[in-house]
């Protein structure tokens, strides 16, 4: 009788999870997104894991998506494995420039580094590489210096990042939003639940919250190496009335104790979840960005798909 009730309840879970918003042009290539509306003319741009990070632009949020070339094209001056193949950018306008965070490093290795490049527009060939904050790890530390994020909080600039070892940490930039204060990271959530690591933090300000939104579980590799049911990619949240500590998940669990409320996992033909972002747009209202394979595609890191979803945070709890 315990297998139907969880089968039940599994979908009962998909159920709930609203399709991701139609996405035209070119909507691949999108690992690790970031999503960003320039100031100047509303062009939207999108930037994702990969090379020199590729860069996309849309006159709307949901396209039609068009390349229009490369943030580092010859690669990041940050002296570290990895170089060629930057991850995970996490793209801000600060002041009158945009800033454009991202990591440097191999699969299975702490020998990792955050770095940051600069542009006035976006648009290729405009973005000076700053190369490292000084944001990095190496074999031993409690954490992996990757998966960068920022949120500037009352002038200060705290830089949450990590993945797998101790999870998720956080430190503080200096004012000049380019290199690290010097302040040792502190862990803001911790998952030792097997097999479950978490990465891809991103924190959003709503009303009295702060959202620790971050993904747990296997993210890559779905067409050679398919993890067991319910262990793939999936987007968790905790919340705290304080952006640096005291992230606990819906029924009080701390984060730093595997806390964790999940707000978006697969269902459907959306595959792994996950690599996500917030954005406060002015036509659609907050809405939660992602990658996602699609099943009826194929399981391929190369298919991953933008996923768009409205969140509702009106509950406390963000719902899409």
């Amino acid at each position: 009788m315990l297998l139907p009730a969880i089968l039940a309840c599994l979908a009962a879970l998909a159920a709930a999870f609203s399709n991701p918003l139609a996405c035209s042009g070119t909507c691949t290539d999108t690992h690790d997104p970031s999503l960003i509306r320039r100031t100047s003319d509303g062009a939207y741009y999108r930037f994702a894991t990969g090379g020199g990070i590729d860069i996309y632009s849309s006159p709307a949020l949901t396209g039609p998506w068009t390349y229009q070339g490369e943030v580092l094209p010859s690669g990041s001056s940050i002296g570290n494995a990895g170089s060629d193949d930057a991850w995970a950018p996490d793209v801000h306008y600060l002041g009158s420039t945009y800033y454009l965070y991202y990591a440097v490093s191999t699969f299975g290795t702490q020998e990792s580094v955050i770095g940051v490049a600069t542009s006035a527009t976006m648009a290729p060939g405009t973005w000076a590489d700053h190369g490292s904050t000084g944001v990095q790890s190496v074999t031993g530390d409690d954490y992996n210096a990757i998966d960068p994020n920022l949120i500037v909080v009352g002038g200060v600039n705290y830089l949450t990042f990590g993945s797998f070892w101790g999870d998720i940490f956080q430190t503080t930039l200096a004012s000049n939003d380019l290199t690290w204060s010097g302040g040792a990271p502190y862990n803001i959530e911790l998952n030792t639940t097997s097999p479950q690591p978490s990465e891809g933090a991103y924190v959003y300000l709503s009303g009295a919250y702060y959202y620790l939104f971050f993904s747990s579980g296997s993210c890559c590799g779905y067409d050679t190496d398919m993890p067991a049911p319910g262990d793939e990619y999936k987007i968790m949240v905790c919340r705290s009335s304080k952006v640096n500590s005291g992230y606990v998940d819906e029924k009080g669990t701390a984060c730093t104790k595997s806390g964790g409320t999940l707000v978006l996992g697969s269902h459907g033909v959306v595959y792994g979840p996950g690599g996500q972002g917030v954005y406060l747009d002015p036509t659609y209202g907050p809405v939660l960005y992602y990658h996602y394979v699609n099943t009826s595609i194929g399981y391929a890191d190369a298919d991953k798909l933008l996923g768009i979803n409205k969140i509702d945070f009106s509950s406390g709890w963000p719902v899409v």
